[in-house]
């Protein structure tokens, strides 16, 4: 019998095996990166395409045309796809974020050669049909006349543009209008300009076949979809010259509030750093700020903060939703945890706290070939690698308090912060 009385052993998290994906070409040059892993036979493909919000002429045209990938080509219909994919046990699904344009399946081994042709067939032949493109529009307008009713949903948006400025493809600037302004035209022009073999790089994870470069090549390695690469392009950030702006919603029941600054990219020296000590300060349940706006103060039922990394730009943002008698005194407890920072070293043990957190967040990161393949993407949309990885790994075992107060004094000072609030 167990005694339930000892306490088990506990044991650290250790660091994960980092799988290097294996890089190949089809014959027209597309590139390939498989990470074979894992004990089932199920692959995932991911067709990337540099097809985000980033190379778009007009709002909206990245997104929608990603969308109506799905809603029919030459063919097979969107619903003739959603049957196929249901009698295969397969997943598909359609992304897009502010670079790219991502197609992913999700299939057993087996099924592979029945459902390539027709993920062939709706990347290379899409009609957009006029009376889908309608009923699209429809549905996308309705979310947005939904999610604009959200006090979170306008300070976002308006934090974005304070930070980028109105022009730059990371600011949240769509508008009513945009839906009745995109044609069906714009997305044809954009799906013939970005989906092709020349604009495309796939990524293949789980216990892959031996012999799946080869049936890839069958249906996408062809001429039969090729096109020139896409350049670049290079958008000025240009920050609002006002520190506090507020949004206006009548009726709203609370205040959103965001409050931020421009930081740094992934490929920065202060990077990994900066996510432990954004981890100790809002990064988590346990965090400084829970502690004291949440459990202590009462202010919110939630507040975090994150740094992130887009591949043009980095930032700082911590986000709350408060009742608008507590606005004020929710942004003065923000700005107080941040001068603690500045001014006192963390204390070992809750630095202990946050190491084991990361560590484990680390680990899971990890857990299994999709996993493993979606943190290599993410370093690679960076021009990165596995080391970055390996820095990070030595990062968590390393930082000291001393580290965290200079970042704190380089990153974390009042006067480089915007702060946004939306409410009535």
């Amino acid at each position: 019998m167990i005694d339930r009385k000892i306490q088990p052993p506990v044991s650290e998290a250790g660091k994960p095996n980092i799988l290097i994906p294996e890089t190949n070409q089809l014959s027209n040059g597309l590139p390939v990166s498989i990470l074979n892993a894992g004990t089932q036979d199920v692959t995932r493909l991911d067709f990337i395409f540099d097809a985000g919000l980033w190379h778009e002429t007009k709002p909206l045209q990245a997104a929608l045309s990603n969308a109506m990938l799905q809603e029919g080509s030459q063919n097979y219909s969107g619903a003739q796809l959603a049957e196929i994919m249901d009698f295969r046990g397969a997943y598909i699904q359609f992304a897009v974020d502010h670079h790219s344009g991502i197609i992913s399946l999700i299939s057993l081994n087996k099924h592979l050669p029945h459902l390539l042709p027709v993920v062939e067939d709706l990347l290379k032949n899409s009609l957009m049909e006029a009376h889908e493109f309608e009923t699209l529009i429809r549905r996308r307008k309705q979310r947005f006349l939904l999610e604009n009713q959200k006090v979170k949903v306008l300070c976002q948006k308006k934090f974005s543009s304070v930070l980028f400025g109105e022009e730059h493809p990371y600011a949240q600037t769509v508008q009513l209008k945009d839906f009745d302004a995109i044609t069906r035209e714009d997305l044809m022009a954009f799906y013939s300009d970005f989906y092709h073999s020349g604009n495309c790089r796939i990524l293949a994870s789980g216990k892959t076949d031996p012999g799946l470069t080869a049936l890839l090549d069958t249906y996408f390695g062809g001429n039969d979809w090729q096109g020139a690469r896409v350049d670049s392009l290079q958008f000025p950030v240009h920050p609002s010259t006002q520190a506090i702006h507020r949004v206006e919603k009548q009726d709203a029941i609370q205040s959103g509030i965001r409050m931020g600054r421009l930081a740094v990219k992934k490929s920065h020296p202060d990077y990994l750093g900066l996510q432990v000590l954004n981890t100790l300060f809002g990064g988590y349940f346990s965090s400084r700020l829970m502690a004291n706006i949440r459990e202590e103060k009462g202010y919110t039922y939630g507040i975090g903060s994150s740094v992130i990394s887009q591949q043009e730009a980095g930032y700082w943002v911590i986000a709350t939703e408060t009742d608008k008698s507590y606005e004020e005194a929710t942004i003065r407890e923000v700005f107080l945890e941040m001068k603690k920072l500045r001014e006192e070293l963390v204390p070992e043990t809750e630095l202990h706290r946050v190491r084991q957190y990361l560590l484990g967040e680390f680990v899971r990161d990890f857990d299994g070939p999709f996993a493993q393949a979606q943190s290599f993407q993410s370093v690679a949309d960076f021009g990165l690698d596995h080391h970055f990885h390996e820095q990070y790994y030595q990062t968590l075992m390393t930082i000291k308090p001393v580290d965290l107060q200079a970042l704190a004094r380089k990153y974390l000072r009042e006067e480089d912060f915007y702060t946004v609030v939306a409410g009535a």
